[in-house]
């Protein structure tokens, strides 16, 4: 049985070459945010340079644009030896900068960077007879970036015109109408169904009182977010044929409102599943939660976790962003969740 004491510690590479045992030497902050979607996730370095050796010695300024990484060590975790670690994952360096007195410098990486083509360069195209994986697979091929798609969901387009938009802007648009959630990281395009997330297993439970939470911030919000079902209805101008479907929830509150949407769909079973997804979208964000906890290597974006004890905001939550902050007083974790919706 090992006696080492708990700690926290962290691994960084700047292109390739390990500067782990410098890093924590003269380490400030380690900041990593993760992302569920739709943002680009960011790490963020602080340095103490008295010495001012980070800014004449070792920073050069050709470090923008190279790969950095860090992985966040929780060492002796259990009082065995045993680690815990979360990999935060591959980012380009998009800023490097200096500050004082106290001297200090600063590193950035941003795991879709601000010169990508995917994001700056837009294309006016008309993509016809393709699905979204596949549409999804070219951007990121040309990209080169790996498409992961993770979805059973891959909906099929007659026609689809992208008019001067950059790759990402238009293939975002695509999943928000679809519901499917997208993320770019460590090289990935990354497309997901957040409903089958939500069914997986919580990974802890976070109780009132317990020593690891240290602020906790709950709310609900009834703008635009209790609707007890969602009604589709399309009409073909060439055929004059309509087609409608009213999907609603299992416990649905049959006093509430109707969500009404006409958009292009094909048969009813395409009907089904657009109501569906856009009543998630409108309805997951009523009850929302926010936690500073004491570091967690397990809890990042896309994991569930129970919440109890809090009355009325008990249940299963997703977490939608989880912030990362490594000082050399410790490990702290702050998270936003929103609860995992029932029925649907």
């Amino acid at each position: 049985m090992s006696s080492a004491a708990r700690r926290t510690v962290i691994a960084v590479e700047i292109d390739g070459l390990d500067i782990s045992a410098d890093m924590n030497k003269y380490l400030l902050q380690l900041t990593y945010t993760d992302n569920e979607c739709d943002k680009t996730d960011d790490l963020q370095i602080s340095l103490d340079d008295r010495e001012g050796i980070w800014l004449t010695d070792w920073l050069t300024g050709d470090e923008k644009g190279v790969d950095l990484s860090a992985v966040i060590i929780q060492k002796n975790w259990h009082g065995d030896g045993g680690d815990r670690v979360l990999d935060c994952g591959l980012f380009s360096i998009d800023s490097l900068d200096g500050s004082g007195p106290p001297g200090a410098a600063g590193i950035k990486g941003t795991s879709l960077p601000f010169t990508s083509a995917v994001r700056t360069a837009t294309h006016t195209k008309a993509w016809e007879n393709i699905k979204l994986s596949a549409i999804a697979g070219e951007i990121a091929g040309k990209s080169g970036l790996t498409l992961m798609y993770e979805s059973s969901f891959d909906p099929f387009y007659d026609r689809r015109e992208q008019v001067e938009l950059s790759d990402i802007v238009f293939l975002q648009g695509l999943c928000y109408d679809a519901g499917i959630s997208l993320k770019v990281a460590s090289g990935f395009i990354i497309l997901f169904d957040a409903a089958e997330y939500e069914q997986k297993g919580a990974v802890t439970t976070i109780r009132r009182g317990a020593a690891d939470v240290l602020s906790y911030r709950l709310g609900t919000s009834t703008n635009d977010t209790q609707y007890a079902r969602c009604h589709v209805k399309y009409t073909d101008p060439q055929t004059g044929e309509t087609i409608e479907y009213t999907y609603t929830p299992r416990g649905s509150d049959p006093e509430k409102q109707t969500l009404s949407i006409n958009e292009r769909v094909r048969t009813r079973s395409e009907a089904r599943n657009l109501a569906m997804r856009r009543l998630r979208q409108k309805n997951k964000e009523e009850f929302q939660a926010e936690f500073t906890l004491v570091g967690d290597t397990r809890l990042v974006a896309g994991v569930t976790v129970e919440v109890a004890w809090y009355g009325m905001f008990d249940g299963k939550y997703i977490i939608a962003t989880a912030t990362h902050s490594v000082t050399a007083s410790g490990y702290t974790l702050q998270i936003k969740l929103r609860r995992v919706l029932e029925g649907y």
